[in-house]
């Protein structure tokens, strides 16, 4: 029986291990892209202010091999990468990143809001003919901390949204495709259970919201959680 848990463990690091790694190199592409642009326009402050957000962005993503970091590094994390991103698409989308009172001194499992941010631009607001609005509003629901990512870009219709989170949805190698957007969903189930993940609302032309839901961690029960404990 040890061997089998053992062995179900080993199964399940191993499991979101291959994930992440599916989320960083996408992540450094576009980042290191965005960067690259902003340095051949000839751009210097605008290119510095990109160079600061990555080295930010760097630091919090690697949170001293931790998976599981403070609410307020993974919003800090999400403003950076904005920065960039805003400055990229010269202004053409704001960005609002909020959480609420009840929030301060919670834990979440890290890189979990970027991919959605991700999708949010390329697929949400980069094509919209009017500006673009993205939101990230982190509360407490009960015993669960829900991360809302929202935009007022062009949607998609219900069903569609449901497809991103299929498990045999075939990959699709462009950006915004929803391929960030599964992973994290996978992430945030492999670790916390079935009854934790992503929700996505969506209308055309109405804009998407893709709700998070995890297990409100204390710092406390972070440390347990990353140990691998059952909470």
């Amino acid at each position: 029986m040890d061997d089998i848990v053992r062995q179900e463990e080993q199964k399940r690091r191993s499991e979101l291990e291959v994930l992440q790694s599916q989320i960083n190199p996408h992540f450094l592409y576009n980042t290191l892209d965005s960067v690259i642009w902003m340095t051949e326009s000839g751009q210097q402050k605008e290119a510095i202010q990109m160079v600061t957000s990555l080295a930010r962005l760097f630091r919090i993503s690697l949170s001293k091999g931790k998976s599981i970091i403070p609410l307020a590094d993974e919003l800090e994390h999400a403003r950076h990468y904005m920065n960039i991103q805003q400055i990229r698409f010269k202004n053409k989308f704001a960005a609002e990143i909020q959480a609420a009172p009840e929030t301060e001194g919670l834990y979440t499992l890290k890189l979990i809001i970027q991919p959605l941010l991700e999708n949010a631009i390329y697929h949400g607001c980069a094509s919209a003919e009017d500006d673009g609005l993205i939101r990230v509003h982190a509360y407490r629901e009960g015993d669960d901390l829900i991360i809302d990512v929202e935009d007022n870009g062009l949607g998609m219709r219900p069903e569609v949204a449901a497809s991103l989170l299929e498990e045999d949805r075939p990959a699709v190698g462009t950006k915004g495709s929803g391929i960030g957007v599964r992973n994290v969903h996978q992430r945030v189930s492999l670790t916390f259970g079935e009854g934790y993940g992503l929700t996505i609302f969506s209308e055309p032309d109405e804009g998407t919201l893709v709700r998070i839901r995890l297990p409100a961690l204390s710092r406390e029960e972070a440390d347990r959680c990353q140990r691998g404990e059952v909470l």
